[in-house]
């Protein structure tokens, strides 16, 4: 067992419980943060606290460990319209683990997105690339972003990911939708021509990318961590056809402009296999039978709807 003693937040969500598998898988001893225990048990310890309050401070400050998972993270309801308000709790969240780090003298492993690069990508996108963060959501992941480097630029990895999807999680993104919708026997509909682009990442893969942060904390700084595939809603669309046995659906358009249309995601992973010895082994058809086989197992697909908007 490692000695290494690491505290993940937001442990109940897609990334954070799959950071908490891997890392106990591999003995690291695990502290999984909660904002509420009614959540499956996933590690030996578990720690209920919310990054909304000052509280929060007072529930860690007993608790010795070398380093954060940070994972924790509101997401804006498109229906609700509040957009800010996740933003300004994001904010105040990262703002007190970003505290505790250099209180405690730890390093941070920080979740965002390669959203914050913006929707239209013409060429592979690496770390260096400008950002061009589109609403309140994703300004304030870059606003988070540079605090963190300022503050702890030698202590701190940055993991931007593309649309991570699998088991657990429950935002109703585009590939969840047509994997309901082809489990279901309905078509699969998509907007516009179906020409937008996304690269997606198996949320196992996110927790070996965590891992491979965690072994390597001398590689601070900004990662890019997608599948390294970009397809089209049109070609996704086929691709969960084929993949999910039974399926008897087709792609149709929807007669619906998107209006992301002409939005890529185009994604440099070199830094991440070089410096932190990474690199995605989940194929896409893989993570698309696994979550169906997941779904079918929990009687969890409605088939109802389409999606437009991103996974992260």
């Amino acid at each position: 067992m490692s000695d290494l003693k690491i505290i993940v937040t937001g442990a109940g969500g897609l990334i954070g419980s799959h950071a908490v598998k891997v890392l106990c898988e591999k003995e690291y001893r695990v502290i999984a943060l909660h904002r509420r225990l009614d959540q499956p048990r996933i590690s030996h310890d578990v720690v209920q606290g919310d990054l909304l309050s000052d509280s929060v401070l007072h529930t860690l400050s007993p608790i010795t460990f070398d380093l954060i998972v940070h994972c924790a993270a509101v997401l804006p309801s498109r229906s609700c319209g509040d957009a800010d308000q996740a933003a300004k709790s994001n904010l105040a969240m990262d703002e007190r683990i970003l505290r505790v780090c250099m209180d405690r003298g730890c390093h941070l492993v920080y979740l965002s997105g390669t959203s914050v690069y913006g929707g239209r990508i013409e060429r592979a996108l690496d770390e260096e690339s400008e950002v061009s963060p589109v609403g309140p959501y994703l300004k304030a992941k870059v606003q988070s972003e540079k605090r963190i480097l300022d503050e702890i630029p030698e202590a701190s990895t940055i993991l931007r990911v593309s649309a991570p999807y699998g088991p657990g999680q429950r935002s109703r993104t585009v590939l969840r939708v047509f994997i309901e919708r082809a489990l279901a026997g309905l078509d699969l509909i998509y907007h516009g021509t179906g020409k937008r682009q996304q690269d997606f990442i198996a949320a196992c893969d996110v927790g070996n990318a965590v891992l491979c942060a965690v072994r390597n904390t001398q590689a601070h700084g900004i990662f890019n961590i997608a599948g390294g595939k970009p397809i089209s809603m049109h070609d996704l669309a086929d691709v969960v056809l084929r993949t999910i046995s039974g399926a008897r659906g087709r792609a149709v358009p929807s007669g619906l402009p998107d209006p992301q249309e002409n939005e890529a995601a185009t994604f440099d992973i070199s830094k991440a296999r070089r410096k932190l010895g990474w690199s995605p082994t989940v194929t896409l058809e893989e993570g698309i039978r696994l979550w169906a086989e997941y779904l079918r197992k929990n009687n969890r697909h409605r088939g109802n709807g389409s999606c437009r908007g991103k996974s992260f």
